[in-house]
């Protein structure tokens, strides 16, 4: 897949923590979190998103389409809802011939039937789930790695020659001498 187009409020309302958020918090921070976590995807997945809200739940000085994060996100409008905007956008892609580098996510029935019937494979909430999830959490691991061998290689140990950290060593261990250790300058004397 190439490109994964969201039914923005469709996911907000499947996904308990985003429906709770919409209950306890807002509108607008549901939807935040919905782009942040579709934000980190794209970023594992290197996928483009884009996601889709309906424009009846927004201000109407608010633009129709915007970047945030990496994620397109589109408004439909009075004229035209976010299922209108989705399924223009998947007759388009029929009529080019790239259905298949596209998904849906929705758990919208009639949605996922219609776009099937243009050749769009689709995605039910709990699978959009799984993926992101599984995502995030390859870049968890991803980030765990770096930062673990970014500490590794910070310490002074690995900066340091190794003759120069085999002899402190032995100085550590109380081993003294060695045949000529080395003047001040580097320099050894006979």
């Amino acid at each position: 897949m190439s490109r994964l187009v969201v039914d923005g409020y469709n996911i907000l309302h499947a996904w308990p923590d985003l429906a709770r958020a919409m209950r306890t918090e807002s509108l607008e921070e549901a939807r935040r979190r919905l782009i942040t976590r579709l934000a980190e995807y794209r970023a594992t997945t290197g996928n483009e998103v884009l996601v889709v809200f309906d424009a009846r739940r927004r201000s109407a000085s608010s633009v129709d389409r915007e970047m945030v994060e990496g994620v397109e996100v589109r408004y439909g409008s009075a004229h035209e809802s976010a299922d209108h905007v989705i399924e223009r956008l998947m007759y388009e892609a029929s009529r080019r011939g790239t259905v298949l580098e596209m998904i849906l996510a929705t758990d919208d029935h009639l949605q996922r039937d219609l776009v099937r019937g243009m050749g769009v494979p689709t995605m039910g909430s709990r699978a959009l789930h799984a993926e992101v999830e599984r995502a995030e959490g390859e870049r968890s691991g991803e980030i765990r790695r770096r930062d673990e061998k970014g500490a590794v290689s910070d310490r002074l140990e690995s900066r340091i020659d190794p003759e120069v950290r085999r002899q402190l060593e032995a100085i550590r261990r109380g081993e003294t001498g060695g045949p000529n250790p080395p003047a001040p300058g580097g320099r050894r004397l006979t």
